[in-house]
């Protein structure tokens, strides 16, 4: 019974991060980030987007064996979390987390297999009153034990 518990708590949260992870972006998993460099990037649309303009957002493993089973990713102006995502309701992948505003990260699915992405790209909007540099966040998980935290984009001007 102990093993069966010991098991599912290693999985990881299949159903996406938990709020408390908001913050710091460290997964409630009973092992430590990797250290390595994270084989995944975070890319932007543009570098340059107006404050109230949607910006596509990608996250991309380096290698096409490089997937990704869970992810959490937010936008940063300094340690604040800004801006919203879109995310089609059908998307098998991912899904909005609440991280003190609606919609304003992104989450993980329930996981399967199948929906294993090896890039995966997600609509940002920043607010109208936003303006200066943010950079996109994100904890990248290629399964329960392995992953890496803090993988951040180059920096966006917001301009009005």
């Amino acid at each position: 019974m102990v093993a069966v518990a010991v098991i599912a708590y290693a999985e990881g949260y299949s159903v996406g991060a938990p709020e408390s992870a908001c913050k710091d972006m460290i997964p409630r998993h009973p092992v430590p980030p990797q250290k390595s460099a994270a084989p995944y990037v975070i890319t932007t649309s543009s570098t340059v987007v107006r404050a109230g303009t949607p910006l596509e957002v990608t996250i991309s493993g380096v290698k096409p064996s490089d997937k990704m089973r869970g992810v959490l990713l937010q936008a940063r102006k300094g340690e604040d979390i800004v801006g919203t995502f879109t995310v089609d309701p059908n998307d098998n992948f991912a899904q909005l987390l609440n991280c003190g505003s609606p919609g304003n990260a992104i989450t993980h699915k329930k996981h399967d297999p199948q929906f294993d992405k090896q890039s995966a790209t997600f609509i940002w909007t920043p607010s109208e009153n936003l303006s200066g540099e943010v950079k996109f966040r994100a904890t990248i998980a290629l399964n329960g034990a392995i992953f890496w935290v803090g993988v951040e984009s180059a920096p966006v001007t917001i301009t009005h």
